[in-house]
């Protein structure tokens, strides 16, 4: 029954991951956490939980960028830049997370959550336009090596704040932030990924449920994507993060 319930949940968020370019974590992971109980089902506890998030965000991330990437929505070049020094962050977070108490892990996961959705409505967009985006090449590492640090220890690569951040701070239009966020997180999530692996909190049979399960959920979901606007896109990512952030500080809390 959690093998099923399993492979369910991680279809269903990744086909909302690839539409919004979350790379999934924000939601897999309280879902993870949570719907198992509901279910009467014991869940995995959050370290191996953080760890199969990881792996599975990347091949999530691969297959949503190269969607993505055949509609003109990635600029390599930015996820380049970020891309790899929030590899490194991510992977110097994987490690200290074998150290760290699990609540702080959620705390810091829901913190980035909710701080993310506070951007995305209370920031003015950027204009959809074409052409090249000019933005601060320093911001852009600055914000990779910050969010890619505390990503790779929730086990999350940080899309959901990384996305707000590459449309408010670097001034990127919606789609083109959405796509290229995918590539950022695939360099993350490869790091946070082999650290995970190397402290052992991959368990290896959920992991390749979960992965199996969430390749054609965010194909699909990257294709509906183009359905939806701009501003709408915008807000749901928004609606989804704050809700997630903040159930789970409910959890801890009480």
């Amino acid at each position: 029954m959690r093998l099923i319930l399993l492979s369910v949940t991680s279809f269903a968020t990744s086909v909302v991951a690839g539409m919004l370019g979350l790379g999934g974590a924000v939601l897999l992971i309280p879902a993870y956490l949570y719907l198992p109980r509901l279910f009467g089902i014991p869940p995995l506890d959050v370290k191996s939980v953080s760890g199969m998030t990881s792996v599975q965000v990347l091949a999530s991330a691969l297959v949503g960028m190269w969607s993505h990437k055949r509609q003109g929505c990635v600029d390599s070049r930015l996820a380049l830049r970020m891309g790899i020094p929030s590899a490194a962050a991510s992977f110097g977070g994987a490690m200290v997370s074998k150290v760290v108490h699990p609540d702080a892990i959620v705390g810091t996961f829901a913190s980035m959550a909710i701080l993310g959705a506070v951007l995305m409505v209370t920031k003015r967009e950027a204009a959809e336009g074409v052409g090249p985006p000019a933005y601060s090449v320093g911001a852009a590492v600055s914000i990779a090596i910050g969010v890619g640090f505390f990503g790779g220890m929730v086990g999350a690569p940080g899309a959901f704040l990384l996305s707000p951040l590459i449309m408010i701070v670097l001034k990127i239009p919606t789609r083109v932030a959405i796509g290229t966020t995918l590539g950022i997180v695939f360099f993350s999530a490869l790091a946070a990924s082999a650290g995970k692996i190397f402290t052992g909190q991959v368990p290896l049979l959920e992991t390749t449920i979960a992965v199996a399960a969430a390749l054609p959920g965010v194909y699909l979901g990257s294709r509906f994507s183009y359905l939806c606007s701009p501003h709408a896109l915008r807000w749901a990512i928004a609606a989804v993060i704050l809700g997630v952030g903040a159930q789970m500080w409910y959890q801890i809390l009480f």
